[in-house]
Protein backbone atom coordinates (compact mmCIF):
# COMPACT_ATOMS: atom_id res chain seq x y z
CA UNK A 1 0.00 0.00 0.00
CA UNK A 2 1.36 3.30 -1.19
CA UNK A 3 2.15 6.02 1.87
CA UNK A 4 0.63 9.05 2.06
CA UNK A 5 1.95 12.44 2.00
CA UNK A 6 1.04 14.82 4.58
CA UNK A 7 2.05 17.98 6.18
CA UNK A 8 1.30 19.11 10.24
CA UNK A 9 1.54 21.15 13.17
CA UNK A 10 1.80 20.94 16.89
CA UNK A 11 -1.14 23.15 18.49
CA UNK A 12 0.63 25.06 21.76
CA UNK A 13 -1.48 26.88 24.35
CA UNK A 14 0.55 30.46 24.99
CA UNK A 15 -0.08 31.77 28.74
CA UNK A 16 1.16 34.79 28.87
CA UNK A 17 2.99 36.39 25.71
CA UNK A 18 5.58 37.56 27.54
CA UNK A 19 7.02 35.08 29.77
CA UNK A 20 6.56 32.98 26.06
CA UNK A 21 5.92 29.86 28.04
CA UNK A 22 3.82 27.13 26.44
CA UNK A 23 2.29 23.80 26.46
CA UNK A 24 1.74 21.58 23.58
CA UNK A 25 -2.00 20.70 23.33
CA UNK A 26 -2.83 19.50 20.14
CA UNK A 27 -2.20 18.47 16.41
CA UNK A 28 -3.46 19.24 13.58
CA UNK A 29 -3.02 17.56 10.25
CA UNK A 30 -3.78 17.83 6.55
CA UNK A 31 -3.60 15.82 3.15
CA UNK A 32 -4.95 16.87 0.35
CA UNK A 33 -4.92 13.99 -2.16
CA UNK A 34 -6.48 12.05 0.80
CA UNK A 35 -9.11 14.84 1.39
CA UNK A 36 -8.29 14.36 5.39
CA UNK A 37 -8.14 17.18 7.15
CA UNK A 38 -8.30 16.76 11.19
CA UNK A 39 -7.43 17.94 14.68
CA UNK A 40 -6.68 16.19 17.90
CA UNK A 41 -6.89 18.38 21.22
CA UNK A 42 -5.98 16.93 25.04
CA UNK A 43 -9.33 18.41 26.54
CA UNK A 44 -7.90 17.87 29.85
CA UNK A 45 -6.59 20.86 31.32
CA UNK A 46 -5.30 20.07 34.74
CA UNK A 47 -1.86 20.55 33.98
CA UNK A 48 -2.55 23.56 32.23
CA UNK A 49 -4.30 25.17 35.30
CA UNK A 50 -1.39 24.07 37.57
CA UNK A 51 1.17 25.55 35.45
CA UNK A 52 -0.34 28.97 35.09
CA UNK A 53 -2.01 31.33 37.60
CA UNK A 54 -5.59 32.70 36.03
CA UNK A 55 -5.98 29.68 33.56
CA UNK A 56 -9.34 30.09 32.52
CA UNK A 57 -10.45 26.61 31.57
CA UNK A 58 -14.04 26.81 30.37
CA UNK A 59 -12.09 29.96 28.12
CA UNK A 60 -9.37 27.20 27.01
CA UNK A 61 -12.59 24.58 26.48
CA UNK A 62 -14.46 27.10 23.92
CA UNK A 63 -11.19 28.14 21.64
CA UNK A 64 -10.88 24.63 21.23
CA UNK A 65 -14.11 23.51 20.49
CA UNK A 66 -14.56 26.12 18.25
CA UNK A 67 -11.55 24.87 16.42
CA UNK A 68 -12.25 21.51 15.96
CA UNK A 69 -16.04 22.78 14.25
CA UNK A 70 -14.02 24.78 12.25
CA UNK A 71 -11.86 21.68 11.22
CA UNK A 72 -15.14 19.73 10.54
CA UNK A 73 -16.81 22.66 8.55
CA UNK A 74 -13.71 22.46 6.58
CA UNK A 75 -13.43 19.28 6.31
CA UNK A 76 -16.27 18.89 4.28
CA UNK A 77 -16.00 22.31 2.22
CA UNK A 78 -12.70 20.78 0.84
CA UNK A 79 -14.92 17.13 0.11
CA UNK A 80 -17.67 18.89 -2.07
CA UNK A 81 -16.79 19.13 -5.68
CA UNK A 82 -18.89 22.15 -6.13
CA UNK A 83 -17.43 24.08 -3.40
CA UNK A 84 -13.85 22.80 -4.02
CA UNK A 85 -13.51 24.52 -7.75
CA UNK A 86 -14.68 27.86 -6.51
CA UNK A 87 -11.58 28.20 -4.22
CA UNK A 88 -8.15 27.81 -3.51
CA UNK A 89 -7.01 24.47 -2.86
CA UNK A 90 -5.92 23.16 0.58
CA UNK A 91 -2.69 22.23 -0.10
CA UNK A 92 -0.34 22.58 3.63
CA UNK A 93 -1.55 22.51 6.94
CA UNK A 94 -0.59 26.41 6.65
CA UNK A 95 -3.66 26.65 4.23
CA UNK A 96 -5.96 25.41 6.78
CA UNK A 97 -4.24 27.43 9.85
CA UNK A 98 -5.62 30.37 7.63
CA UNK A 99 -8.97 29.58 7.06
CA UNK A 100 -9.83 28.52 10.18
CA UNK A 101 -7.67 31.42 12.36
CA UNK A 102 -6.24 34.00 10.27
CA UNK A 103 -5.14 36.15 13.56
CA UNK A 104 -2.93 34.05 15.25
CA UNK A 105 -2.53 36.54 18.20
CA UNK A 106 -4.28 34.78 20.26
CA UNK A 107 -3.29 31.93 23.32
CA UNK A 108 -3.90 29.45 21.01
CA UNK A 109 -0.26 29.27 18.75
CA UNK A 110 0.29 26.56 16.01
CA UNK A 111 3.76 25.28 15.48
CA UNK A 112 5.77 25.33 12.40
CA UNK A 113 4.84 23.14 9.44
CA UNK A 114 6.23 19.83 9.66
CA UNK A 115 5.59 16.79 6.81
CA UNK A 116 5.72 12.67 6.51
CA UNK A 117 4.39 10.04 5.12
CA UNK A 118 1.93 7.19 6.66
CA UNK A 119 -0.14 4.24 5.25
CA UNK A 120 -2.99 5.50 8.00
CA UNK A 121 -4.35 8.68 8.42
CA UNK A 122 -6.07 8.33 11.61
CA UNK A 123 -3.39 6.32 13.30
CA UNK A 124 -0.39 8.55 12.35
CA UNK A 125 -2.41 11.66 14.17
CA UNK A 126 -2.88 9.75 17.40
CA UNK A 127 0.50 8.42 17.27
CA UNK A 128 1.80 12.05 16.79
CA UNK A 129 -0.29 13.57 19.53
CA UNK A 130 1.01 10.54 21.82
CA UNK A 131 4.96 11.48 20.79
CA UNK A 132 3.77 15.28 21.52
CA UNK A 133 1.08 15.77 23.58
CA UNK A 134 -0.10 13.08 25.88
CA UNK A 135 3.84 12.20 26.72
CA UNK A 136 3.89 15.75 28.41
CA UNK A 137 1.25 14.82 31.02
CA UNK A 138 1.90 12.52 34.31
CA UNK A 139 1.12 8.66 34.14
CA UNK A 140 -2.35 8.65 35.06
CA UNK A 141 -3.38 10.56 32.17
CA UNK A 142 -2.21 7.52 29.96
CA UNK A 143 -4.23 4.87 32.22
CA UNK A 144 -7.53 5.92 30.48
CA UNK A 145 -9.62 7.77 27.56
CA UNK A 146 -11.15 11.12 28.25
CA UNK A 147 -14.67 12.00 26.36
CA UNK A 148 -12.61 13.54 23.65
CA UNK A 149 -11.26 10.06 22.88
CA UNK A 150 -14.94 8.83 22.90
CA UNK A 151 -16.15 11.32 20.90
CA UNK A 152 -13.67 10.39 18.30
CA UNK A 153 -15.18 7.10 17.88
CA UNK A 154 -18.34 8.18 17.15
CA UNK A 155 -17.70 11.45 15.39
CA UNK A 156 -16.34 8.77 12.30
CA UNK A 157 -19.78 7.09 11.94
CA UNK A 158 -21.35 11.06 12.39
CA UNK A 159 -18.83 11.78 9.54
CA UNK A 160 -19.96 9.13 7.12
CA UNK A 161 -23.80 10.22 7.16
CA UNK A 162 -22.20 13.96 7.28
CA UNK A 163 -24.02 14.80 10.28
CA UNK A 164 -20.91 16.28 12.18
CA UNK A 165 -21.61 19.33 9.93
CA UNK A 166 -24.85 19.94 11.87
CA UNK A 167 -23.69 19.96 15.23
CA UNK A 168 -22.63 23.29 17.16
CA UNK A 169 -21.89 23.76 20.86
CA UNK A 170 -25.07 24.81 23.25
CA UNK A 171 -25.32 25.56 26.65
CA UNK A 172 -28.70 25.07 28.93
CA UNK A 173 -29.46 26.37 32.35
CA UNK A 174 -30.78 24.15 34.97
CA UNK A 175 -33.84 25.62 37.36
CA UNK A 176 -30.96 26.76 39.32
CA UNK A 177 -29.76 29.08 37.34
CA UNK A 178 -26.42 26.61 36.71
CA UNK A 179 -24.85 26.91 33.05
CA UNK A 180 -24.60 23.05 31.30
CA UNK A 181 -22.32 23.25 28.46
CA UNK A 182 -22.30 20.65 25.50
CA UNK A 183 -19.88 20.39 22.83
CA UNK A 184 -22.21 18.70 20.18
CA UNK A 185 -25.69 19.57 19.75
CA UNK A 186 -28.18 20.66 16.93
CA UNK A 187 -31.90 21.73 16.81
CA UNK A 188 -35.43 20.54 15.82
CA UNK A 189 -37.50 23.21 17.34
CA UNK A 190 -36.16 21.81 20.92
CA UNK A 191 -32.32 21.12 21.09
CA UNK A 192 -30.83 17.49 20.51
CA UNK A 193 -27.50 17.00 22.62
CA UNK A 194 -24.95 14.64 22.37
CA UNK A 195 -22.87 13.57 25.46
CA UNK A 196 -19.75 11.62 24.99
CA UNK A 197 -19.10 9.49 28.52
CA UNK A 198 -15.78 8.01 29.04
CA UNK A 199 -16.25 4.81 31.81
CA UNK A 200 -12.59 3.64 31.00
CA UNK A 201 -10.81 4.57 34.14
CA UNK A 202 -7.97 2.57 36.15
CA UNK A 203 -9.91 2.64 38.96
CA UNK A 204 -13.43 1.16 39.09
CA UNK A 205 -14.86 3.54 41.59
CA UNK A 206 -14.49 6.45 38.98
CA UNK A 207 -17.13 4.58 36.83
CA UNK A 208 -19.69 5.30 39.14
CA UNK A 209 -18.47 8.86 40.58
CA UNK A 210 -18.62 9.61 36.17
CA UNK A 211 -22.00 8.06 36.20
CA UNK A 212 -23.59 9.93 39.07
CA UNK A 213 -22.06 13.21 37.53
CA UNK A 214 -24.03 12.80 34.73
CA UNK A 215 -26.93 11.48 36.27
CA UNK A 216 -26.84 15.02 38.07
CA UNK A 217 -26.02 17.42 35.21
CA UNK A 218 -29.00 15.83 33.15
CA UNK A 219 -31.83 15.94 36.47
CA UNK A 220 -30.98 19.18 36.84
CA UNK A 221 -32.04 20.16 33.07
CA UNK A 222 -35.34 18.41 33.84
CA UNK A 223 -38.02 20.87 32.92
CA UNK A 224 -35.68 23.10 30.85
CA UNK A 225 -38.35 24.06 27.49
CA UNK A 226 -34.90 24.16 25.28
CA UNK A 227 -34.02 20.31 25.66
CA UNK A 228 -35.72 17.30 23.68
CA UNK A 229 -33.36 14.41 23.85
CA UNK A 230 -30.03 13.93 25.90
CA UNK A 231 -27.51 11.47 24.19
CA UNK A 232 -25.07 9.93 26.13
CA UNK A 233 -22.57 8.44 23.67
CA UNK A 234 -20.54 5.90 26.34
CA UNK A 235 -16.79 4.88 25.95
CA UNK A 236 -16.90 1.02 27.56
CA UNK A 237 -14.35 0.29 30.20
CA UNK A 238 -11.24 -1.85 28.84
CA UNK A 239 -10.54 -3.26 31.66
CA UNK A 240 -12.18 -6.83 32.25
CA UNK A 241 -12.71 -6.81 36.00
CA UNK A 242 -14.37 -3.41 35.68
CA UNK A 243 -17.13 -4.36 33.64
CA UNK A 244 -19.83 -5.06 36.55
CA UNK A 245 -18.82 -1.36 37.63
CA UNK A 246 -19.88 -0.21 34.06
CA UNK A 247 -23.24 -2.12 34.21
CA UNK A 248 -24.27 -0.60 37.19
CA UNK A 249 -22.88 2.77 35.97
CA UNK A 250 -25.86 1.92 32.65
CA UNK A 251 -27.98 1.12 35.60
CA UNK A 252 -28.03 4.51 37.18
CA UNK A 253 -27.61 6.37 33.94
CA UNK A 254 -31.41 4.78 32.82
CA UNK A 255 -32.46 6.89 36.11
CA UNK A 256 -32.13 9.85 33.80
CA UNK A 257 -35.43 12.05 34.20
CA UNK A 258 -35.09 13.55 30.87
CA UNK A 259 -35.75 12.40 27.49
CA UNK A 260 -32.66 10.00 26.56
CA UNK A 261 -31.27 7.96 24.28
CA UNK A 262 -28.27 5.66 25.45
CA UNK A 263 -25.53 4.50 23.02
CA UNK A 264 -22.55 2.05 23.70
CA UNK A 265 -19.22 2.13 21.14
CA UNK A 266 -20.55 -0.56 19.00
CA UNK A 267 -23.39 0.79 17.94
CA UNK A 268 -22.00 3.84 16.99
CA UNK A 269 -22.97 3.86 13.39
CA UNK A 270 -26.93 2.49 14.69
CA UNK A 271 -26.43 6.08 16.13
CA UNK A 272 -25.52 7.74 12.92
CA UNK A 273 -28.06 5.88 10.94
CA UNK A 274 -30.84 6.75 13.57
CA UNK A 275 -29.71 10.39 13.10
CA UNK A 276 -29.31 11.22 9.41
CA UNK A 277 -32.91 9.83 9.53
CA UNK A 278 -34.10 11.24 12.27
CA UNK A 279 -32.57 14.75 10.40
CA UNK A 280 -34.47 14.05 7.10
CA UNK A 281 -37.58 13.32 8.03
CA UNK A 282 -37.82 16.66 10.18
CA UNK A 283 -35.61 18.62 7.73
CA UNK A 284 -32.77 19.49 10.04
CA UNK A 285 -30.34 19.18 7.04
CA UNK A 286 -32.09 22.26 5.19
CA UNK A 287 -32.57 24.14 8.02
CA UNK A 288 -29.32 24.48 9.29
Amino acid sequence: MRKIPYTYCIVKYLHDPSAGEMLNVGVLLCAPTYSFIDVKFNLYYERLSNAFAGFDGDHYREMVTRIQYSVQSLRTWNSSPTLFVMEKELETVEDVIKRIMPDRGLSIQFGPMLAGLAHNLDDELSHIFDQTVTSQYPNPYLRRRSDEDVWTIYRKSLSEKRIDRYLKPKSLMSGEGFEYKFDHAFKNEKWHVLKPVNMDYAQASSIQEKATRILGEASALEGNPELSTYYILLGEPRTESHKGAYIKAKNLLNRIPVKKEIYEEDAAKDLAAYLADYMEKHEVFEET
